[in-house]
């Protein structure tokens, strides 16, 4: 996967988001879905951080933080930071 920037949630403003280049197989966006969803739960009743990997226009990057919410074209972090679910690329739930 290679080595990812690590950012943190305010820098995330100034980011211009690039869509993920991997190939999108059903079973991918399942998984992916699968991801987001136990994300979303470990943030709301756990407070846990996971680590999310994702494409900008300068590469890849990453950041730690509370998934907050999900919709169908978005990830809503703490903070109410958004990152768009097409340029996620990973999910790593610690």
């Amino acid at each position: 996967m290679g080595a990812a920037k690590r950012m943190d949630t305010s820098e995330l403003l100034k980011v211009t988001f690039k869509n993920e280049t991997n190939s999108h197989t059903q079973e991918r966006i399942k998984m992916k879905d699968q991801k987001l969803y136990m994300a979303m739960l470990m943030g709301n009743n756990y407070y846990n951080n996971v680590r999310i990997i994702f494409n900008t226009e300068e590469g890849q990057s990453e950041i730690v933080s509370r998934v907050w919410a999900r919709t169908d074209k978005f990830i809503v972090l703490r903070g109410g930071v958004f990152i768009p679910i097409n340029s996620v690329v990973d999910i790593i739930l610690d």
